[in-house]
């Protein structure tokens, strides 16, 4: 009888080591303010989706008084050394924050070697007891970005537009997300008008500036009016040769329609920053939900598109007079179901016990 208690007490202790949850917040433990990394591929300095995720961990570093670092991998450094340096963040740091697939990939397979960490993971599902994610359905905003786009293509009196009905997309890498947003782009622009081409080309990667200045060259050469510019630090010199061109622009993550005011036609908005800052919150406050994916869309004002006030004040009478009244009904059926748009993403990198 004894030796069945000893047994009972030894299990229960071994299941307390190693399945009880990471801890809620670190303030709990008396560690003092949460500490929480943001932890980066690329460089700062985009003005798109990596600037968006800093700003949001400043914000929560404001707000919330949590001690917060961003930390860029060195350039060119290869999955390995990648790896080795998300090991050594996730030591050292209670919340640890990543939004980029090689990142995503690593995350899913060493989340469960630290489990008193807490993880963000941003733009991806992962579902682990210590992992909370933030995706998006963008490819609905996408959808509402391809239509505008071919309303706009077709106005051939338009300065810049050559009638071709061609749109282009410039991506940094080809992986699931930059897949599901171009085909939420390209079925929008088709169910505006059938004969409309979207040609895509790929700059290799998100860091690579002037690979993207020559595959958007590329693209316009081939006739594109409208380039949606997703290639992260090459969308700089990737919108001068638009301007060049007197073409077109839409941005992608964040607002920049400032940019090149008259030239960006739209921009489709995720807001990186409030993921970031609502997942920092939740660990902060106790609240974190691991093994919860949550999907930001239109119906909650995840994602969504800009109201197009600049381009349609530089472009002035050439707008097309129902490019708001389309738009509009295009964005209620998508919310009422009319419009299903699939998305290319994967639900979840895994379900992890």
């Amino acid at each position: 009888m004894y030796a069945v208690f000893l047994r009972l007490a030894v299990f229960c202790f071994l299941s307390f080591l190693f399945l009880r949850p990471a801890p809620a917040s670190a303030l709990e433990e008396g560690k003092g303010p949460l500490r929480v990394a943001l932890l980066l591929e690329t460089a700062l300095g985009d003005h798109d989706w990596n600037d968006a995720l800093a700003q949001g961990l400043e914000q929560a570093s404001r707000e919330l008084k949590v001690h917060a670092a961003v930390l860029p991998a060195p350039h060119g450094q290869d999955t390995a050394a990648l790896e080795q340096l998300f090991r050594e963040t996730a030591r050292e740091y209670d919340l640890v924050l990543v939004a980029s697939d090689r990142l995503h990939e690593i995350l899913r397979d060493n989340a469960a070697n630290f489990r008193r960490t807490m993880f963000g993971c941003i733009d991806a599902g992962i579902r682990a007891p210590n992992i909370m994610s933030v995706t998006f359905a963008d490819e609905q905003a996408a959808y509402l970005a391809g239509a505008a786009a071919a309303m706009v293509a077709r106005q051939s009196d338009l300065p810049g537009i050559r009638g071709q009905k061609i749109l282009g997309w410039l991506s940094g890498e080809d992986v699931p997300a930059m897949r599901s947003l171009l085909n939420g782009f390209t079925e929008g622009a088709r169910l505006i008008d059938p004969e409309m081409r979207v040609i895509h080309a790929i700059s290799g990667s998100f860091d690579d500036a002037e690979a993207a200045r020559l595959q958007a060259r590329k693209l316009l050469e081939q006739g594109a009016d409208v380039l949606v510019l997703a290639s992260g630090m090459g969308n700089a010199p990737a919108l001068e040769e638009v301007q060049a061109y007197g073409a077109y622009a839409v941005g992608l993550n964040v607002d920049h329609d400032h940019q090149a005011p008259g030239r960006i036609l739209t921009s489709i908005l995720k807001f990186p920053d409030k993921a970031v800052f609502d997942i920092v919150a939740a660990a902060a406050t106790g609240s974190f939900r691991g093994k919860e994916i949550v999907v930001r869309d239109l119906s909650n004002g995840g994602v969504d598109i800009t109201d197009m006030h600049t381009f349609k004040a530089a472009a002035a009478k050439h707008v097309p007079g129902n490019l708001d009244r389309r738009l509009r009904e295009l964005r209620r059926e998508i919310l009422n179901g009319g419009i299903r748009l699939k998305s290319l993403r994967a639900r979840t990198l895994c379900d992890c016990r």
